[in-house]
């Protein structure tokens, strides 16, 4: 009678078959197996007049041993270490993780360390507190200056944050504001700047600036300018004083501080003298940008001139 095929080699297969087994076991069940996983932290419960001033790490690194089928269960199980903190009071909180951890981590796994081993939490009172704004300005261009005081709409604001960094605040600054090309008022708003992370600003991060700019008025002397005379065509005559004058000006930065001599005129007009022999001309000056330049002094403000009379004619041999 022929064997069946299934009987065939029947004792290597009852052989392979328990080594298999053994394997899987050996597998799944070694007790020597270590991994190292990240498991988040998660902190919970903090009273609403606590805040936490430094950066607890969002998770603690754990190396375990145990059996490899309980360590893969756990790794993806999206567990996290709970930090129940109902019952913090304000000053320095440190709590030992690795014990922590051990209330999450199965039965059967060992936790062979943690890191970070210890967290340490600053607690502190969360107060608000109103402060005034203080604008930080740039420089404006040259020939301008800020004409008078700042307008800060709100001039004041309401800021929470941690008791011990407020204490030693006396007011909330803005982002700098630039002046540069900024020739006559205006309104921007500008950011604040808060000093820690844990702040807040309670009506809005940005207040609005009003700043007045206006030129600078500068004054520039001119000495011994040359008095021109004119139209005195071929008249003779004579000033009892040099003809030479002092001429002070007030304007604007940008349009006195390129003023010369040369571009100023200054001169005697000789058609006024009329019939008169002597009389004192009046000194007159031109000069550009007579809109925004202003000539606060002339000296001498006129010059005496005499005419000389005309030879007599002579009369013609008889």
């Amino acid at each position: 009678m022929e064997r069946k095929p299934f009987f065939q080699g029947l004792a290597k297969k009852t052989i392979a078959l328990a080594l298999a087994v053994i394997l899987w076991a050996f597998t799944n069940f070694e007790l020597d197996v270590e991994r190292d996983i990240g498991v988040p932290l998660h902190l919970s419960g903090l009273p609403e007049t606590l805040i936490i001033v430094n950066n607890p790490p969002d998770s603690i690194a754990l190396s375990l041993r145990g059996p490899r089928n309980l360590l893969s269960s756990f790794v993806h199980s999206n567990k996290s270490i709970p930090v129940d903190l109902q019952k913090t009071e304000q000053g320095v909180l440190k709590i030992d993780l690795k014990r922590v951890a051990s209330q999450v981590v199965p039965r059967g796994i060992d936790i062979v360390a943690a890191k970070p081993a210890k967290l340490s939490l600053n607690i502190d009172r969360l107060i608000t507190k109103k402060f005034k704004v203080k604008p930080v300005l740039g420089e404006p261009d040259s020939g301008y200056k800020i004409s008078k005081e700042i307008k800060i709409v709100p001039e004041s604001v309401q800021v929470r944050g941690p008791a011990s960094q407020l204490s030693k605040l006396e007011t909330i600054e803005t982002a700098k504001i630039k002046l540069e090309g900024e020739k006559a008022e205006f309104t921007a708003p500008a950011q604040l700047q808060l000093p820690s992370q844990y702040m807040e600003v309670l009506e809005g991060d940005h207040v609005n600036v009003t700043v007045y700019i206006k030129d600078i008025i500068l004054t520039k002397e001119f000495r011994d300018v040359v008095i021109v005379p004119r139209n005195f065509g071929e008249l003779e005559y004579s000033t009892t004083s040099d003809l030479k004058a002092t001429l002070v000006f007030n304007g604007p930065y940008e349009t006195i501080n390129d003023l010369t001599s040369d571009d100023v005129k200054v001169f005697i007009d000789g058609a006024e003298m009329g019939e008169s022999r002597q009389k004192r001309l009046r000194v007159k000056v031109q000069y550009p940008s007579s809109g925004l330049l202003k000539l606060t002094s002339t000296s001498p403000t006129s010059v005496r001139v005499k005419v000389k009379p005309p030879a007599p004619e002579e009369s013609p041999e008889t």
